[in-house]
């Protein structure tokens, strides 16, 4: 069973650490990593290459956590007597793979995207809620950070309070600590912006 766990474990992040952004890119004829902000996500991805080009690398990001999660799920994964905990592992490690891809030498995404995708497979009404919310106060501030921490912060409470397994539940805290990492520097510059403007 261990080493079960382990092959999907493997298998997710392998999947989820390519680089749709840095593909799509190269297929544009533009290294994404070079200009803009240097960030192989959807939002670096849509200043860059356009919107349309953004949402493609979006979806892209969304669905190679999803698939490999929703892969284990309906594989032998869903049927041991612990299923939620070894399918946490899987969801973990598709988004280790997008913030630390081995392709890139480690250096990769915010995990927004990826974390979406693996909510929509494990849990789909929280994945629905963290898309909502992202959208809702992408449109109210028009600032990617503010709704990519805010969405996250939604579905984490949404699965906090509900009776989600308690291996889902330690999964969105490890996930909702990463990305808010992932963002600090996003943070310092909105506060540098505030600061300057007030």
């Amino acid at each position: 069973m261990a080493l079960s766990v382990l092959g999907w474990c493997l298998f997710a992040y392998l999947i989820a650490a390519i680089p749709m952004g840095v593909v799509v890119g190269y297929l544009r004829g533009v290294d994404i990593r070079q200009v803009g902000s240097g960030n192989i996500g959807a939002t670096n991805a849509s200043r860059v290459l356009g919107a349309r080009w953004g949402l493609v690398v979006f979806a892209l990001d969304v669905f190679k956590a999803y698939l490999p999660v929703r892969m284990a799920m309906e594989s032998g994964l869903g049927d041991l007597p612990d299923a939620p905990s070894a399918l946490a592992w899987v969801g973990l490690a598709a988004t280790l793979g997008h913030i630390f891809p081995v392709y890139l030498g480690f250096r990769g995404g915010k995990g927004v995207a990826c974390a979406l995708g693996v909510f929509s497979a494990l849990l789909p009404l929280a994945g629905l809620l963290a898309a909502v919310i992202y959208v809702q106060t992408l449109a109210l501030t028009r600032v990617s950070a503010i709704g990519s921490l805010t969405a996250v912060n939604a579905a984490a409470l949404h699965i906090l309070i509900t009776d989600a397994p308690p291996a889902y539940k330690g999964l969105v805290v490890a996930i909702a600590a990463l990305i808010w990492v992932r963002h600090r520097g996003n943070l310092r510059e909105l506060s540098r912006s505030r600061r300057s403007s007030s």
